[in-house]
């Protein structure tokens, strides 16, 4: 009793300690969100860069509790936990520079060899050594600081699980501050030094902490892992590692189902993982209540079947509830994200709550007073594994070939195994029943899953064939009034059509193309149907067409559309690659006439990086002397503001900047931004030539396209940089942030909105200057204002 009472902290000591490890968790959130987007625009924004990085801090979180547990052994785990937090910070300033030093063009290339397998190593190699030193730093932090706790603690395992609340807590409030505030107001590396900045802080602290309280272990070596209960250390080890696969693949899953919902916002996936981590907090606090209840193998026992039962009931709820409808609730940005907020908590927080009492749970199972630290430490490092696997296998395993239903079902028959592996000595009735009604659940649900493939879908449409990957469900649909036929990704974002939208596709290379005298070397960003490359395929001067597009499904199925895309795909001059565009700018050799970028939805998650200056910077950087590039913008999904900061981005790299129609359509819009870093000169005799070319071959033909006269009427005018403060940049990627407010709050440049952005700010252009045959191409003022009369007239009727 007297060498005991050596270790009780004070309650307020305690509560400081609560208090950093708290803070702990949320700067580790703002640490891994920043350093995710900056690897992101080293390794590309793909599913396989994302899963290396995740798998790289996971690692090195795994490595770092390896480290803890051994460090707890030397005494005032506090003064490690400081300076843990110290080292971390210090080398998260270093990080953003790391990055920035390997964007090259040689390390791209390098990484970006045809094998995948090579893509993911090369890319695992980087990650963990930049991630290393730090991660390693944060994961000793986890048993260090469980081991001051328990020091305070009568009872050791239940304060460290309630520390681990803390922590997780933490992580939410992390998530929250840096997906809210912290990205787009400080910006993305800069948001990692704040925290580094909060995290020195907390290690000074500490150690100031260690050195008054002066907690040290009683035994230097550690003392021997008492097992409280049947059950193994190789079973918690088995458990702790299932808890970690299970809730990471959980999470991935998830974020899936969402977007089958949700409009693919930072903003929802930043809800999901919030609310994620909100329900690991309250699945930890509630093991420490538990704990001095009843026995921690039964907690485990009823974890693991009610975990399979909640999730399989949970699912159908959320699938009879929503219908897989589009989530449109809320007459206000803020009212929209609450409600959103109260969506996913509402079918997550039991079933991962549940989950997430499993992990701590075994700290209860295996402890010990004088090793805590080591205990959680090991349980730690085997949890972190199996979470770095269970995020891999799940974006690359189970998604592609069971799909996102049969995902589900893998974790809930997973989640089964727990009760198995701590099934208690007398097997009573209600343990088997228990066993027996989760079996029953897993069936049903596996029984009525087909059906809800079927939902979501537009009643307009015949469902033709869908694929599932890691992206999400990418389907062939056809319209039932007509031959048009069309490709969707998670049920409601389309990525174009054939039929009355062919001929706008087409424009869309058409344009940019006839503005360029001799286009032999053509580069498109984004695939969707195909059709828009098809429109390059009939310009017989082009020799060679390039592809980029991000989804390898999206290709396949524009492969489906056959006739419908004329073929493009199977085309001599046409060569695909898969890759992220910005990625592939930075990587390749290849210089171009022209480059046209694709309708990216800005408000999709990391979409906005293909607005930044940088990347415009990147494909300038790509082009001809004389080559154009053409930026594609859907008006109608953005605000005046945001496709004011687009222009001006774009005019802040592109000496001449001239705006294009793609459709005139006051309800949606399509205008293209045109770069070049000289200015514009077309031979009429020759443009007329090229059009009467393009009439005699099959499709070619484009009734809004087809004089040069129909190009004067398809110019809006040059922009000249409006507010070169306020630009889009990697390192602020505003579009992403800002467009999704302007979606909710109903201010997209659309109906009235448009025709208020048209009169105020379209007509008031300056006319191109674009020459021709020692002419202005355009004519004079009267005739400009002539035309932009008549696009009036044509647009609103007036």
């Amino acid at each position: 009793m007297e060498q005991t009472s050596r270790f009780i902290a004070s309650r307020p000591t305690t509560t400081l300690l609560h208090g950093l490890f708290l803070i702990s968790g949320a700067t580790t959130l703002v640490y891994e969100i920043s350093w995710t987007r900056q690897a992101g625009l080293l390794f590309g924004h793909t599913v396989l860069a994302g899963s290396v990085v995740l798998a790289s801090l996971f690692f090195g979180l795994a490595t770092g509790y390896g480290v803890g547990s051994r460090l707890c052994q030397f005494g005032r785990p506090l003064r490690w936990f400081g300076g843990c937090e110290i080292l971390a910070a210090s080398w998260a300033l270093l990080v953003p520079s790391l990055f920035d030093a390997l964007q090259s063009p040689v390390v791209i290339r390098w990484m970006s060899d045809e094998s995948q397998a090579w893509q993911w190593f090369s890319r695992a190699g980087i990650g963990i050594a930049i991630f290393l030193p730090a991660t390693i730093a944060l994961g000793a932090t986890l048993p260090l600081m469980s081991q001051a706790l328990s020091l305070g603690s009568g009872n050791p395992s239940r304060g460290a699980a309630i520390g681990y609340a803390w922590n997780t807590a933490g992580a939410m409030a992390g998530t929250l501050i840096c997906t809210y505030l912290l990205l787009v107001r400080v910006g993305v590396s800069h948001s990692s030094f704040w925290a580094a900045g909060v995290g020195m802080g907390i290690g000074v602290l500490a150690i100031g902490l260690s050195r008054r309280d002066a907690m040290r272990a009683p035994n230097p070596i550690g003392g021997s892992v008492n097992v409280s209960g049947s059950a193994s250390p190789i079973a918690m080890m088995t458990i702790a590692g299932l808890s970690g696969f299970i809730t990471l693949a959980l999470e991935i899953l998830y974020t899936r189902l969402f977007s089958l919902v949700f409009h693919n916002s930072t903003y929802t996936f930043g809800n999901v993982v919030a609310v994620f981590l909100l329900s690991l907090a309250l699945g930890s606090a509630i093991v420490a209540w538990l704990v001095k209840r009843t026995r921690a193998e039964l907690i485990l026992f009823w974890c693991g079947v009610s975990g399979a039962i909640t999730c399989c009931i949970t699912l159908a709820l959320f699938v009879n509830v929503t219908r897989l409808g589009y989530f449109t609730v809320g007459d206000s940005f803020v009212e929209h994200l609450l409600r959103g907020f109260a969506l996913v908590l509402g079918f997550i927080i039991v079933p991962v709550t549940v989950c997430g009492m499993i992990f701590p749970a075994t700290w209860q199972v295996l402890s010990d007073r004088n090793a805590t630290g080591r205990v959680i430490g090991t349980l730690a490092m085997v949890n972190a594994i199996g979470a770095a696997l269970g995020s891999l296998s799940a974006s690359f395993i189970m998604l592609p070939t069971i799909g996102l239903w049969g995902g589900f079902l893998t974790a809930s028959v997973l989640l089964m195994a727990v009760p198995i592996l701590v099934w208690p000595r007398q097997r009573r009735y209600p343990s088997v029943a228990a066993v027996t009604f989760g079996v029953l659940c897993i069936a049903v649900t596996a029984v009525a899953m087909p059906s809800w493939s079927t939902l979501g879908r537009d009643a307009n449409e015949v469902f033709l064939t869908r694929r599932e990957s890691a992206y999400g469900w990418i389907d062939v649909t056809r319209s039932k009034e007509s031959d048009a036929w069309y490709i969707r990704q998670n049920l409601h974002y389309r990525l174009g059509g054939t039929g009355a939208d062919a001929m706008r596709e087409r424009r869309q290379a058409r344009l940019p193309m006839l503005l360029h005298a001799y286009p032999q070397e053509v580069l498109f960003l984004g695939m969707g149907t195909g059709v828009t490359a098809a429109g390059a395929v009939h310009h017989q001067e082009t020799e060679r067409i390039e592809i980029v597009e991000l989804i390898a499904d999206v290709t396949a199925a524009a492969r489906e559309l056959g006739r419908r895309n004329d073929h493009v795909l199977d085309n001599d001059r046409v060569h695909v690659t898969t890759d992220d565009a910005r990625h592939f700018l930075l990587g390749t050799d290849q210089r171009f006439d022209v480059i046209v970028s694709d309708l990216f939805v800005p408000w999709e998650s990391e979409t906005g990086y293909l607005y930044t200056r940088e990347h415009y910077v990147a494909a300038a950087e790509r082009l001809n002397d004389d080559g154009l590039f053409c930026q594609w913008l859907p008006v109608y999904q953005m605000g005046q503001r945001e496709f004011t900061m687009i222009a001006d981005t774009f005019a802040t790299v592109f000496p001449e900047t001239s705006l294009w129609w793609g459709k005139i359509d006051p309800s949606k819009p399509i205008i293209g931004l045109v770069g070049a870093m000289q200015p514009i000169e077309l031979d009429e005799s020759k443009l007329k030539a090229r059009l009467s070319q393009l009439k005699e071959i099959v499709g070619g033909n484009d009734p809004q396209l087809a004089e040069a006269q129909d190009l004067r009427l398809a110019a809006i005018g040059d922009w000249r940089v409006q507010n070169a403060d306020l630009l889009n940049l990697d390192e602020h990627p505003r579009v992403e942030f800002w467009t999704p407010q302007s979606l909710m709050t109903g201010k997209l440049l659309r109906g009235a909105w448009f025709a208020k952005f048209y009169d105020e700010v379209l007509t008031k252009l300056p006319a191109s200057d674009i020459s021709s045959d020692s002419e202005s191409f355009l004519g004079d003022a009267a005739e400009v204002q002539e035309t932009r009369q008549t696009l009036g007239f044509l647009l609103f009727g007036q």
